[in-house]
């Protein structure tokens, strides 16, 4: 029997050699992993004042008090208004005993309000200059100074080129190997997507200086990516 001008036999002779090579295919699952190291160029400080107080309405008002002293400070210090960003505010009631206990002293009483703010320092050279103003000014906690980058993304970019060409090598090692070759890429998806660690910092004092100061290391971002390719012999 005849279709279209293939008989059964030379239709049946076609799928038994696509099967075969579909067959002689095999899929490659590798992990590519790429890091770019800069400098970092920004840095962000983590501030908290805190205030208590037996009425509310006046925990509030010494709350506010102390941040408007601080962020005067930081704009003499050179800080823009929209880099100081609001990140927690709290109003916390904790009533006085009848009898208060001996161990209890150090306990606060009544209203405490807690404000958690950040501070974007784009001098990173600036930064131990900011931890001053928030302490002289009223701050009450600095809970974090952490250095990065203003825009990863072309590091980002970059170390995704790496993590591709890795995922690419990885491949044709394994199929040489196995004594196959890479014939195509069949999936490629980010895998757990960029990592900007926070490198350490030091605080540096020094009796002739005695601003604070910190010593920063570089900054790595790291991207990874998830491939399947196709090799055959």
């Amino acid at each position: 029997m005849r279709f279209g001008g293939f008989s059964l036999a030379a239709l049946a002779f076609v799928l038994g050699a696509a099967n075969a090579a579909a067959a002689a295919t095999t899929e490659l699952s590798v992990t590519g992993t790429g890091s770019v190291t800069l400098p970092p160029d920004v840095a962000t400080v983590a501030a908290t004042v805190e205030t208590n107080a037996g009425a509310v309405t006046d925990a509030m008002s010494q709350n506010n008090a102390r941040y408007d002293r601080i962020v005067a400070a930081l704009a003499r210090a050179g800080i823009a208004r929209d880099d100081i960003r609001l990140s927690n505010y709290n109003v916390n009631y904790n009533p006085r005993p009848q009898v208060v206990s001996p161990g209890d002293n150090g306990v606060r009483y009544g209203y405490t309000v807690t404000r958690d703010f950040s501070i974007k320092v784009r001098k990173i050279g600036d930064a131990g200059r900011v931890v001053d103003a928030c302490t002289a000014s009223g701050a009450t906690g600095i809970d974090g100074v952490s250095f990065g980058l203003a825009d990863p993304a072309e590091a980002r970019n970059r170390a995704t080129a790496i993590a591709v060409a890795d995922a690419r090598s990885r491949a044709e090692t394994l199929a040489s190997a196995a004594h196959l070759r890479v014939v195509s890429l069949k999936t490629l998806n980010l895998g757990g997507g960029p990592i900007v660690p926070q490198p350490m910092m030091r605080m540096a004092a020094n009796a002739a200086a005695p601003a604070t100061q910190f010593e920063q290391s570089d900054v790595s971002v790291t991207v990874s990516v998830d491939a399947v390719y196709v090799a055959e012999p």
